[in-house]
């Protein structure tokens, strides 16, 4: 099992799982920041710390999951009162839940519930700062107090957090299960096997598919391969004063068979052993993050993975400052430094990501990202999931039961 563990730059020592970084009297403030295990490169922790001239300390943590829960546990749990023969260690000292950071790495899967829950404080980052982001990222991490992405004008419109690396949703397969179709000149020499999300229906695959067991993923890929976006058009103003039974009726109309026909190719539902069961032959494909399938594919040669270039699902990884927190200069310095091109490219190359500011259109990349997982033609036609609204949300959730239920039914 994986354990979380402490990355220190500067003087430092460890205590437990805590981190204790050696300040300088003459420092006017520290930046301490929770990320995720790997995801920056400690050559870009280190170049932080030479250029801010300042305490830093970095907690990583294995499971962006136990980020979350740190975020719940903080805002909810009542500072530990030091126990009476505590005085007797005077080395011991309890979790200080204060050193989570005063800025935290999150996936965006947890944002909406995040901001819900009253877990964060926006941003307070100037508009210049924000002009390294592609718009279509400006714009998705602009929310009002419920989670819901808010066009600029909107009351209560925040920024409430900010993106560092961004993974693509890609389709990954054995190519010796595919060589007859190179044999047959079916493909072109060099071509990969899969162009399209349709090429997932192809009858030779039934029962030979490892999808993750998330309805927002499933759905959205349907309507991507229905309407070419994987945000439904459900999901509008009108949507959102709409009766849960009214949407659930207008989605199991317009996505029942598309769904039965997928759900026909799929042999397991499983977010975290997809490319498990695609190593052990268990299945012939599987959809997986980028930053998983690139580890994958250094360690199997007969994987190959593809992102068709009508478009992927985007996923990213971001900075989000826990309500209670400063929003230091150095805080805002670490954020400008990991979108400066060079850190932004170690970043790419060594966190299973792209760096969000090489996604603009029109956008040059450096030459080492050529080679990256996620190709230009496709990142121009790709998206982030939207957040949902909770009576559309409701009605998603209650359609993957039905069309789950039905589907097992018709195989029977």
């Amino acid at each position: 099992m994986i354990t979380r563990r402490t990355l220190l730059l500067g003087t430092a020592a460890v205590a437990s799982s805590r981190v204790l970084t050696s300040c300088s009297q003459q420092a006017t403030e520290r930046l301490t920041v929770t990320l995720l295990e790997g995801a920056v490169p400690a050559e870009v922790l280190k170049q932080f710390r030479k250029q801010v001239q300042l305490p830093v300390s970095f907690r990583a943590d294995a499971q962006m999951q136990w980020i979350f829960q740190r975020l719940q546990r903080w805002q909810r749990q009542p500072p530990e009162k030091k126990k009476s023969w505590q005085r007797f260690f005077p080395w011991y000292q309890p979790e200080d839940l204060t050193l989570s950071g005063q800025l935290m790495s999150l996936g965006d899967f947890w944002l909406q519930d995040a901001i819900a829950q009253d877990l964060l404080a926006p941003m307070e980052l100037p508009p210049e700062t924000l002009e390294a982001l592609p718009f279509q990222w400006q714009q998705f991490v602009s929310r009002n107090a419920e989670g819901q992405t808010a066009p600029a004008g909107t009351p209560g419109r925040e920024i409430w957090a900010v993106p560092y690396k961004v993974q693509s949703l890609m389709i990954v397969y054995r190519q010796s299960q595919f060589a007859d179709l190179q044999n047959n000149s079916q493909v072109t020499a060099g071509q990969p096997v899969f162009t399209t999300w349709q090429d997932l229906l192809a009858p030779r695959l039934r029962r030979r598919i490892a999808l993750p067991s998330h309805p927002n993923l499933v759905i959205g890929l349907l309507q991507k391969m229905q309407s070419g976006s994987f945000n439904t058009g459900f999901n509008s103003l009108a949507s959102r004063s709409a009766a849960k039974s009214q949407l659930l009726s207008q989605l199991a109309a317009q996505l029942r068979e598309p769904f039965l026909a997928l759900n026909q190719q799929v042999k397991t539902y499983d977010a975290a052993d997809g490319l498990r069961a695609l190593v052990n032959e268990d299945v012939d494909v599987a959809l997986a993050w980028s930053g998983d399938v690139a580890t994958a594919l250094q360690r199997y040669r007969d994987l190959k993975a593809v992102v068709p270039e009508e478009g992927s699902l985007l996923s990213a990884d971001l900075w989000v400052r826990p309500k209670g927190t400063p929003m230091s200069e150095a805080a805002k310095r670490w954020i400008e430094f990991c979108w400066e091109a060079g850190p932004a490219t170690q970043i790419s190359i060594s966190g299973r990501g792209i760096s969000p500011i090489f996604l603009g259109e029109g956008v040059a990349r450096p030459d080492v990202l050529n080679n990256h997982l996620l190709p230009v033609a496709a990142m121009d036609n790709s998206e982030p999931l939207l957040p949902l609204p909770e009576n559309l949300q409701a009605a998603y959730l209650d359609l993957w039961e039905q069309l789950r239920t039905e589907s097992v039914a018709v195989a029977e």
